[in-house]
């Protein structure tokens, strides 16, 4: 999952509601309630940070400034959230909250963000961005147990999306630009060792890194042409990538996840009618297209093999599962949904 430095920009459109319905509709039974699963899911209202159990609701983000939560792991009871929150003199904190009590990872001096969060055994990792003291150029870095280790340096711009660790191996996927924030390109790090994904040709957007087992998998996408339509790609242990190929002509992948040798990739794609973009996702590259309204699947996870994704619909904080849609409370305002995670009561 990864959090850009500028927001998404989508077309807006109000589509019929019977071309809406033909693709979900709105779930109105008790998964929310105690007999069904739990869903946790972390996101923003407006521009304050949120944690969601199932229907309750959690401000994090308790300062005066805009904040937002970006990611999100379990480790047994305990709840660990990261994002960031901008602090009195207007700088980005990136920070993490467990069990709903913040941790600054940065001091406030200079803008900074965390992305996205992994723990194994004892150690918690964070992949994020922090800025250079007194200068206008991000530093792509990780922080474990708090001490942070920076992969690149002022020479160019650099933000680290995701993270993941098998053994002693640290991996952080995530985007490198020249200093005028131009030509983006696609990389990962292994052991602060960097690799390229893509190049010049296109631009960097989205990326997410996943382990399961052995084996790393990781999704990109690219912005191709001059009308900003995008191309998604994946890999299994950084093997010939995989492109996306559904019969349209953009397909943003946002999250991945991957159970018994297939692929799951969250995100949005050409709409039903081609004008707009809305929710979908891919399995081993074959779409499922959620909604038909203005919306995108910023997290997808799967529960008893049934996949669960998670976003935004119409400005609203949604989740989508078994051809169902269902909102989160939002009080008023938009809220989306950034990270999702879906446990058996």
């Amino acid at each position: 999952m990864h959090m850009k430095t500028l927001p998404f920009t989508f077309t807006l459109m109000i589509l019929t509601a019977l071309l809406f319905l033909s693709c979900s509709k709105r779930d109105d039974d008790d998964s929310l309630s105690e007999s069904g699963p739990i869903i946790h899911a972390v996101g923003k209202i407006n521009d304050k940070a949120i944690y969601w159990k199932n229907s309750s609701v959690t401000i994090l983000g308790k300062g005066p400034g805009a904040s937002e939560a970006v990611g999100m792991t379990m480790n047994g009871a305990d709840i660990y959230v990261v994002g960031y929150e901008i602090n009195a003199n207007g700088k980005y904190v990136a920070r993490y909250w467990k069990n709903g009590s913040a941790v600054d990872l940065t001091d406030g001096s200079n803008d900074a963000r965390a992305n996205s969060i992994v723990i194994a055994g004892t150690d918690v990792y964070i992949a994020g961005q922090e800025m250079v003291s007194g200068g206008t150029t991000y530093i792509a870095k990780y922080w474990k147990n708090g001490v942070s280790v920076s992969l690149t340096d002022a020479g160019e711009n650099a933000i680290s999306s995701d993270i993941a660790v098998l053994g002693n191996d640290v991996y952080v996927i995530g985007e490198r630009r020249q200093l005028n924030w131009l030509n983006p390109v696609t990389c990962y790090w292994k052991n602060g060792q960097r690799t390229d994904l893509s190049d010049q040709n296109s631009a960097a957007d989205n990326q997410a890194i996943y382990i399961i087992g052995n084996d790393v998998y990781t999704m990109w996408s690219t912005i191709y042409n001059k009308q900003g339509q995008i191309q998604t790609r994946y890999s299994k242990n950084f093997s010939q990538p995989t492109l996306i190929q559904d019969g349209t002509s953009s397909s943003r992948g946002t999250s991945l996840i991957v159970q018994n040798n297939n692929v799951y990739i969250g995100g949005s794609g050409v709409s039903a009618t081609g004008n707009t973009m809305s929710a979908k996702y891919w399995k081993n590259g074959t779409p499922v297209t959620l909604s038909s309204d203005d919306s995108q699947a910023l997290s997808i996870v799967l529960l008893n093999n049934e996949v669960y994704t998670a976003g935004y619909q119409n400005s609203t904080a949604t989740y989508w599962h078994k051809g169902n849609y269902k909102t989160l409370p939002s009080s008023s305002g938009s809220s989306l949904i950034r990270k999702i995670i879906v446990k058996d009561n």
